[in-house]
């Protein structure tokens, strides 16, 4: 399963940034990029924001070894 994550920031500096995650884990690391990629263009049209880095980040099933 897929975490999508959005870094946000409000300007040039690190301290600036929040990073936030979906609420729901997807199946697919494309589905999951796709999802956190349409986030990031929706974000980038408010004029605070300054820079989005969509991420995503894989989640282990308990009981699966990878």
């Amino acid at each position: 399963m897929w975490l999508p994550i959005l870094m946000l920031c409000s300007s040039p500096y690190i301290e600036s940034c929040i990073v936030i995650t979906g609420e729901q884990l997807l199946p697919s690391k494309e589905e999951c990029f796709q999802v956190s990629r349409q986030k990031a263009e929706i974000a980038l049209k408010d004029p605070v924001v300054y820079k989005v880095k969509p991420m995503c980040q894989i989640i282990p099933e308990v009981g699966v070894k990878i």
